[in-house]
């Protein structure tokens, strides 16, 4: 029984930046990264149950955001909005503080996380109950391959291949000149032709004549998706992009808001939505733009910002609830960090990963990994 009388109201918002190792380098269109950093937030509440979540970015180029910029806006504009309030009412608190604060999607989504967390624990159901129930037990992995040279991607993607953890991998592109870039992911996936499924993400970082005049190549390696290839506003490029009949073309960085998704669909500019709830600004937003995608017939990938198990347990909890999300997803940040800050890690098996089953998030903080990796600030 949903226990939606209790007030359970906030008492003490508390949040730490975490600096978790990779396990080896990753390579953005725009940047490096070998160790991760995340926002931990914590939300303790009159009922002595604290909602855990947690605010990742790729980097401040990507969105704007980043964990320094969410730990200003939870600790200085959100908290004294959220502290005594009733946490059932997760919809009502979204619209205060899209009210108070512009934009900071990100450190929306951390808070909406949490706010979750504290319900499905009330409850004793998990967070996927508040979206409808468990559609995926289970959604398969894509690997992404971004170790930084033609070689290294390549015998990466064997390796996977060989050990049965991967057969579908992502590309990431966008450091290089587009046309050097194209001849790069060519090769790539001509090399891993007959072994794999390649999809390539250049972050918004091509152009679309080069493109365009690629789309043939492309199609001829087997490249299976083309993730945001021109720059998030170009609406009409990827249209023309798509209109090829080559490469299905999948908006990521467009298709960050219900807006954006009803746009899109009207356009009938792309193939492919990548869902993220971090981008979006929670789960219960990335269950309304799956709902367009829905009804305009569009299928649905399920997106990362490279989450611990706590924020991976969050993509899951509305991932596993739609039924067109029929392209996998891209979820292995526990796999790719060389550590965790869970006790219970979320579940890979037979390349897919698996929803949590437990209260809430499903997933309990380990507080010396959390002490381990705290960012030391003054």
């Amino acid at each position: 029984m949903i226990a939606t009388g209790l007030l359970a109201g906030p008492t003490a918002v508390s949040t730490d930046m975490i600096d978790i190792p990779l396990k080896r380098m990753h390579q953005f269109s725009a940047a490096k990264m070998n160790a991760k950093p995340f926002l931990l937030i914590q939300i303790d509440t009159t009922e002595g149950v604290t909602g855990i979540g947690e605010g990742t970015t790729p980097g401040i180029w990507w969105g704007g955001e980043s964990v320094e910029t969410m730990k200003l806006v939870i600790e200085h504009y959100f908290t004294p909005l959220l502290i005594g309030e009733d946490p059932h009412q997760i919809e009502k608190l979204l619209v205060k503080l899209d009210r108070h604060v512009l934009g900071n999607e990100f450190a929306k989504a951390t808070v909406e996380m949490a706010l979750y967390d504290i319900v499905g624990k009330l409850a004793n159901v998990p967070v996927s109950h508040f979206f409808g129930g468990v559609v995926h037990d289970g959604i398969p992995v894509r690997w992404a391959l971004a170790a930084g040279s033609i070689e290294a991607d390549i015998q990466e993607g064997r390796e996977k291949v060989e050990r049965l953890e991967h057969h579908n991998f992502k590309m990431k592109a966008g450091t290089i000149p587009t046309e050097e870039d194209i001849k790069r992911v060519i090769d790539v996936s001509t090399g891993l032709n007959g072994l794999t499924t390649t999809g390539v993400d250049p972050n918004g970082s091509w152009d679309e004549l080069t493109t365009l005049r690629w789309m043939d190549c492309l199609h001829e390696a087997n490249v299976d998706f083309l993730e945001q290839p021109l720059p998030k506003w170009d609406f009409v490029g990827l249209s023309r992009l798509k209109s090829t009949g080559k490469v299905p073309i999948m908006a990521d960085e467009s298709a960050s808001t219900i807006q954006d998704a009803l746009t899109l669909a009207k356009m009938n500019a792309v193939d492919i939505f990548s869902l993220k709830i971090h981008k979006s600004g929670g789960m219960s937003r990335v269950k309304k733009i799956a709902a367009i995608a829905e009804a305009a017939g569009i299928p649905c990938f399920g997106g990362t910002s490279l989450e611990s198990s706590i924020g991976t347990a969050a993509c899951l909890h509305v991932y596993s609830t739609l039924p067109n999300l029929t392209e996998g997803c891209e979820l292995f940040g526990p796999v790719w960090l060389a550590d965790d800050i869970v006790k219970d890690p979320v579940v890979f098996k037979n390349e897919k990963v698996y929803v949590p089953n437990k209260p809430g998030l499903g997933v309990t903080l380990d507080l010396d990994k959390v002490d381990k990796y705290r960012r030391k600030t003054r």
